[in-house]
């Protein structure tokens, strides 16, 4: 299976490569497209299968999906880490278009 996987993966790889910029930016919205109707099961499935062709291949330059489960509160702690570093850069873009060069000369 992973043979199989291998040769029309390299396939695939070959035509992405031959494909002009806007034919490549197509394929890539019809998979996004593809990958939003199918159904969690699948997605998860695939994710697992492709972890299983990474060790296969022995290719460390790839990142293996991390399928780990977090904690409801782990969860809710990074979201609102993300939400207060989103809060701090808006601050930050505030306070910077507030003050200019100019007015420092006026004080």
């Amino acid at each position: 299976m992973i043979r199989a996987f291998n040769k029309h993966y390299r396939k695939t790889i070959d035509l992405i490569e031959d494909s002009s910029t806007s034919e490549k930016m197509e394929i890539a919205e019809r998979v996004i497209e593809w990958f939003r109707e199918l159904p969690e099961e699948y997605v998860i499935s695939l994710a697992m299968f492709f972890n299983e062709v990474i060790d296969d291949l022995g290719d460390d330059s790839l990142e293996k999906i991390n399928l780990r489960m977090k904690g409801k509160k782990k969860e809710e702690k990074e979201e609102e880490e993300e939400e207060e570093e989103e809060e701090d850069l808006e601050e930050d873009e505030f306070e910077e278009d507030d003050y200019d060069g100019e007015d420092k000369e006026d004080y």
